[in-house]
């Protein structure tokens, strides 16, 4: 495809290729009509994006975490014991039921390390889902730039050809040189190439942002938005204290919070576990019976394992866990220092272009300057060229604001509120 693009160019350049197959191109690539394309604005794309397989993934992980957790710190299963034993003349049977007593404080320390296994889940899926649908705006605000650069350069192109047909009757006129008609086809060539080239930029960001929202690449999506910077965030949220809030980092806290307390329930295991056995008891001897209650106490005692090894692990885990949350802290901190003076920095760059004098109206100056013959085609040609790549610089700058907005909001492991 680029090589086929590239053979195009250096073809227009040399004036081979005829006017109104260039326009045919042209007419190739234009969008699709208003039936084929999917309108989208930025809050259906969220929209969407929560009904993605990405999200029902993420969704679906939570509840296995919630699942296993109803497993744990439950009271072990009783044990129903039945015995006969029978010797001559002598027959004896026994129904016992043996009771577990958890009295060490194991179960309620496994529960709580349950529910911090949850909370950790859900503080990782809440991150996931601000990461999630960071990469949507993101993806939305390419497509949105995509489309204003294809749409100035559909402009700029008609302003070209509209200049090409005028100089092409001054030449057949003899009042323009033939070197003045070579010049603006081989621009007209460069900005059939470059039109071509943010054709195929705006086919691959929709087909970034389909993927990202689960839908199919056809038909085109089309987002109707704006690039105009929203609210700043409040300074409350700009503070490094308020990193602990983030999803990724309460996760952390909370595993190591789990690990400590699976580390405790260990512990508590090594004491003796007592357990009561009760059942009845029945002996007969030449057929004479007779039954009571049988009543005992079993003590499970940890002379060997006494969990020596799984507490020590844990322990280092949940140590281990603490000095990550401490280097993800850290970092982030470093992260939303950055993403902020970037952030204000080209604000300042977008208010900036946005004041500067307009380049169509310099445009619209020259060609009347070449019109009543006071400026050659050259600086006409000079002067479009400076009004496109001002309208494109101006896109540009908002979508690297817009983006350093997002970068900023990331950091700060909250959503944007635009």
């Amino acid at each position: 495809m680029w090589f086929e693009r590239l053979q195009l160019r250096v073809r227009l350049a040399h004036g081979s290729l005829p006017f109104g197959l260039v326009v045919s191109l042209l007419v190739a690539t234009q969008p699709a009509a208003a039936g084929e394309e999917r309108r989208l604005t930025l809050e259906e794309a969220l929209e969407l994006a929560e009904q993605a397989p990405q999200a029902r993934a993420a969704a679906l992980e939570v509840e296995g975490v919630e699942a296993e957790s109803r497993g744990e710190g439950l009271w072990p299963n009783p044990e129903l014991v039945f015995e006969r034993e029978a010797a001559g003349d002598e027959m004896e049977r026994v129904l016992a039921l043996t009771v577990p007593l958890p009295l060490s404080g194991h179960l309620g320390l496994e529960r709580s390390a349950a529910r911090a296994a949850l909370a950790a889940a859900q503080a990782s899926a809440r991150q996931a889902w601000i990461e999630r649908r960071t990469l949507v705006r993101e993806s939305f605000l390419e497509v949105l730039a995509a489309q204003q650069r294809d749409a100035m350069l559909a402009t700029a192109l008609g302003r070209l050809d509209d200049l090409t047909r005028t100089v092409r009757a001054r030449a057949a006129a003899g009042e323009s040189s033939g070197y003045d008609l070579m010049k603006v086809e081989g621009e007209h060539a460069d900005l059939v190439a470059q039109r071509l080239e943010a054709r195929a930029a705006l086919a691959g960001a929709r087909a970034v942002l389909a993927s990202r929202l689960g839908l199919p690449t056809a038909p085109p999506l089309v987002a109707e938005g704006t690039l105009e910077p929203g609210p700043a965030p409040p300074e409350s949220l700009l503070l490094p204290s308020a990193l602990a809030g983030r999803g990724d980092v309460e996760a952390l806290a909370a595993e190591a919070e789990r690990r400590e307390l699976l580390g405790r329930a260990a512990g508590r295991r090594a004491y003796p576990q007592p357990a009561i056995v009760v059942g009845r008891k029945t002996q007969c001897v030449l057929g004479f019976c007779e039954s009571g209650p049988a009543v005992g106490v079993s003590v499970t005692l940890p002379l060997f394992d006494r969990q020596q090894g799984e507490r020590a692990s844990l322990q280092v885990e949940a140590a281990l866990l603490r000095a990550r949350r401490d280097v993800l802290l850290q970092e982030a901190q470093a992260r939303l220092g950055s993403a902020l003076a970037e952030t204000r920095a080209l604000r300042e760059a977008e208010a900036a272009l946005a004041e500067a004098p307009s380049g169509e109206r310099l445009f619209v100056v020259a060609r009347a300057a070449y019109e009543a013959g006071e400026m050659p085609v050259f600086e006409l040609l000079d002067a479009h060229r400076s009004a496109l790549a001002q309208s494109l610089r101006r896109v540009d700058s908002r979508l690297a604001a817009r983006k350093a907005e997002l970068r900023l909001c990331r950091a700060m492991g909250v959503e944007p509120t635009h």
